[in-house]
């Protein structure tokens, strides 16, 4: 699997997954969530779009990743598209702990806005 990132902002961060999503991919997978978290970021977007194909483990990691951004406060998002990783998060329920978007645009606009509203109320 290869990774990539965009920064959004100082607070949000889109990690792009893609090829197998695996047992193979684990150190590269929780070093770079790591990093997001110990860099501040308290909202990572993860892009698993051009993903082929999800097991049991990393449904596990996606999980574990999730609760790692609670204690910070944070938080995480998927961008999913119709097809076997959207089936399989779908069985498995991870919506159900887990924002899923269709697009990019659509995870990130909820991200900004949130953002947003929350630096109105520290000022307002």
């Amino acid at each position: 699997m290869v990774i990539s990132e965009q920064q959004v902002n100082s607070e949000v961060i889109i990690e792009k997954l893609v090829g197998r999503f695996d047992q193979n991919a684990r150190q590269e997978y929780k070093w770079r969530m790591d990093l997001a978290i110990n860099a501040g970021y308290r909202h990572i977007i993860l892009d698993v779009t051009d993903v082929t194909f999800i097991d049991s483990a990393a449904l596990g990691w996606l999980v574990i990743t999730q609760r790692k951004f609670n204690r910070v406060r944070g938080r995480m998002s998927l961008i999913v598209q119709d097809g076997f990783v959207r089936d399989i998060l779908n069985l498995t329920e991870i919506g159900e702990w887990i924002p899923v978007f269709r697009s990019l645009e659509d995870a990130v606009a909820v991200s900004t806005d949130e953002f947003a509203e929350k630096g109105k109320s520290k000022n307002g």
